[in-house]
């Protein structure tokens, strides 16, 4: 039916849509059944975009009733990002992706908590995403949707300074390290905390050491004035916001308005239930 709706004859792309506008979200499954099937990339997309209009209700619900629980620790940070990456594909199953943190957290877990001191397991942390999982800054695609969603930066092993700090993030939060997420304008990094000591670093630069001093030197540069709030721990509602807000952009990119659209409301449920 779908290879119909470019079909010359009028009076069949209008019976093809008069179909389509009877279909409901129990009807995902099947669609998502054919779409698994079909080797046209051009019908693949019409069918996740058709699966996406027949879901997108249920998941703005979900995506509300996250923010109504409060989005106040790594864990409710880690269920907005895997609720986003369904805005990619509105069946993916996003528990593999947890599980596939909870493997990472499992394969560092025992060298992480051999007796380091905090320098060397700062080390031992980085080393393993990017010396032994690959991972690396998307610099040649940056706005790329795909840089963004967890989903896509775990398969990819790619992404931006926030998305590869998501994936750093959760498997820190399963070993229960230090490790924060630091909103500072224009580039997203971590901070990793030890006594009175604090060491910011960044994902997207292999998670090369960087000091305030760097940081402010780059503000300034952009146009930015530094002020203490930019290099404090951030709250993990402004973190899913931002991350929104870089879908936004990626999509507006890419002209989709439809897609705009929608994030633009998510941003918005966000700003109303944490007022950022």
């Amino acid at each position: 039916m779908l290879s119909l709706m470019d079909d010359p004859d009028p009076f069949v792309r209008e019976k093809v849509e008069e179909r389509l506008s009877d279909l409901d979200e129990k009807s995902v499954p099947v669609l998502d059944e054919c779409r698994e099937k079909v080797d046209d990339p051009e019908l693949r997309t019409r069918l996740t975009e058709l699966i996406h209009d027949l879901t997108f209700s249920s998941f703005e619900q979900e995506f509300l009733e996250i923010l109504e629980g409060g989005v106040d620790s790594p864990a409710d940070l880690e269920r907005g990002q895997l609720l986003l990456c369904r805005l990619d594909n509105p069946t993916l199953r996003t528990d593999l992706y947890r599980r596939q943190l909870d493997k990472m957290a499992a394969r560092l877990g025992p060298s992480i908590h051999a007796g380091l001191s905090a320098g060397e397991q700062l080390q031992t942390f980085v080393s393993f995403f990017f010396e032994k999982e690959y991972f690396k800054g998307a610099e040649s695609d940056y706005m790329n949707p795909d840089n963004s969603f967890l989903h896509k930066v775990l398969q990819r092993r790619r992404g931006i300074p926030i998305s590869l700090s998501m994936v750093m993030l959760f498997v820190a939060r399963r070993l229960e390290l230090p490790i924060y997420g630091v909103n500072m304008p224009m580039h997203f990094l971590l901070k990793y905390e030890s006594g009175n000591q604090s060491t910011l670093f960044d994902p997207f630069n292999r998670g090369r050491v960087i000091s305030i001093d760097q940081c402010s030197y780059f503000l300034r540069n952009h146009g930015v004035e530094p002020l203490p709030r930019h290099f404090e721990r951030a709250p993990e509602r402004e973190i899913l916001a931002r991350s929104v807000r870089n879908l936004v952009f990626s999509f507006e990119k890419e002209n989709k308005p439809e897609r705009v659209d929608e994030l633009k409301r998510l941003l918005l449920y966000i700003m109303q239930a944490g007022k950022i």
